[in-house]
C-alpha cells in the first residue's frame, strides 16, 4: 500500500518558509499573511545588520522574535476565525443534507453533481474531512489517480484523531490495485 506523507512534512515546509505549508493546504490568506509578515521581520533584521554591521543588537533580535510570534499568532487567528465563520453558516443538519445530496448523486452515477456538492461543502468549511475523502473517491472512480492521492493526503492531514484512517487506507488500496497490471 502506498504511504502518504506525514503531516509533519507540511509543518517542516512552514519552518523552512513560514506560510508555505498553509498555502499548500489551501489556507491561502493565513499562509500569505504569515509569509509576508515573516519576510518583513527578516528584512528588518537584515536592515539592522546593515546599519550596525558590528553585530545584531538585542533590540533587533527581540523585534525579530516579536514580529515572528505576532505573524504566527495572526495567521492562526485568521484560520480559526474562518473556521468559526464556516461553522456558523452551516449547521449540522444543513451540512448533512448537502453531503447526502453528494452521496445520492454518486450512487446515481452523477459524479459531476456529487463533486459540485462536495466542493460547495469545502467552500463553506475547507477542513471538512468527509467531503475531502469523498472527493478522493470520486477522483479515483474517474481514474484521476494523482488528484485522488492529493485529496487523500489532505484528508489524512485534516483527520487529526485518525477516525478516517480505515477509509483512507481502503481508498489507497483501491488506487494501488488499479495501478497493478492485470493478471494473465
Amino acid at each position: 500500500m502506498t504511504r502518504l506523507p506525514h503531516p509533519a512534512l507540511t509543518w517542516t515546509a512552514n519552518l523552512l518558509v513560514p506560510g508555505t505549508g498553509l498555502v499548500l493546504l489551501g489556507r491561502l490568506v493565513p499562509g500569505v499573511v504569515l509569509g509576508l509578515w515573516w519576510g518583513l521581520a527578516v528584512a528588518g533584521l537584515v536592515l539592522e545588520m546593515l546599519v550596525w554591521p558590528d553585530g545584531v543588537t538585542a533590540k533587533a533580535a527581540a523585534g525579530f522574535a516579536i514580529n515572528a510570534a505576532a505573524a504566527y499568532g495572526l495567521a492562526q487567528f485568521l484560520h480559526q476565525a474562518r473556521r468559526r465563520a464556516a461553522a456558523r453558516h452551516l449547521s449540522g443538519e444543513a451540512r448533512d443534507g448537502m453531503f447526502r445530496t453528494a452521496i445520492d448523486a454518486t450512487l446515481q452515477g452523477r459524479l459531476d453533481d456529487a463533486e459540485a456538492a462536495c466542493k460547495a461543502l469545502l467552500r463553506l468549511d475547507p477542513d471538512d474531512v468527509e467531503a475531502t475523502l469523498h472527493l478522493a473517491a470520486l477522483e479515483r472512480r474517474r481514474g484521476h489517480k494523482a488528484a485522488a492521492r492529493r485529496y487523500l493526503a489532505r484528508t489524512r492531514y485534516l483527520d487529526e484523531e485518525g477516525r478516517w484512517d480505515f477509509q483512507v487506507g481502503r481508498e489507497l488500496a483501491a488506487l494501488d490495485e488499479a495501478d497493478e497490471p492485470a493478471a494473465k
